[in-house]
C-alpha cells in the first residue's frame, strides 16, 4: 500500500497489535488518530488519548477505551483493485493473547458474564468517513444440529 499507515507497518514489523473498541465517550479523539500525519508522529500526542503499557504485548492499549485486546499477529492478506492493480487494503488476522474489560462493563447473562453493549456504546469505522452506533444487542441462540435434523424443511437439503 503506498500510503501505509503507521499502525499497519508496525503489526507487520513486530507481529504485535492492541485492539481497542471505540465507544461513543470519545469517538472525536478516536476520529483524530486516522489524520494522515506525517511518519513518526505519535497519533497518541495529537488525539490526547492516554497509553497504558500492555501486559503481554509491546504496543500501549487506549485508556480510554473500555475494552481493549492484546494480540499476536497470525497473518495478514493485501487486497488489490482489480482494474488498477494498485494495494488498497490489508486485512489482519490476529489471536487475542489478553483482555483488558473496564470492571463496569459486565452484565451478568445466562451463559456467565458478558460485555453490556448499552454500557459500552460501541462505535464501528463503516469506511471512508462514516461511522456505526451500536446501542442494542439481542442474543440468538445457535441451532442444535441433532434437533434441527429432524425438521422437514432440513430434511429436504440434507
Amino acid at each position: 500500500m503506498e500510503n501505509k499507515k503507521d499502525s499497519l507497518q508496525n503489526i507487520l514489523d513486530t507481529g504485535e497489535l492492541v485492539i481497542n473498541v471505540i465507544s461513543e465517550w470519545f469517538i472525536e479523539a478516536a476520529n483524530y488518530t486516522a489524520i494522515n500525519a506525517p511518519l513518526g508522529v505519535s497519533e497518541f500526542d495529537l488525539s490526547g488519548l492516554t497509553p497504558l503499557p500492555s501486559s503481554k504485548v509491546k504496543p500501549p492499549h487506549v485508556a480510554e477505551s473500555a475494552f481493549s485486546i492484546e494480540a499476536k499477529l497470525v497473518s495478514h492478506h493485501p487486497w488489490y483493485s482489480p482494474t488498477t492493480g494498485k494495494n488498497t487494503g490489508v486485512t489482519i488476522f490476529a489471536e487475542g493473547v489478553n483482555f483488558h474489560i473496564r470492571e463496569d462493563m459486565w452484565l451478568e447473562g445466562n451463559e456467565g458474564s458478558i460485555v453490556d453493549i448499552a454500557k459500552l456504546k460501541p462505535v464501528s469505522r463503516l469506511g471512508g468517513i462514516m461511522y456505526g452506533r451500536t446501542t442494542e444487542g439481542h442474543e440468538l441462540p445457535r441451532p442444535e444440529f441433532t434437533i434441527e435434523k429432524d425438521k422437514d424443511e432440513i430434511k429436504k437439503v440434507l
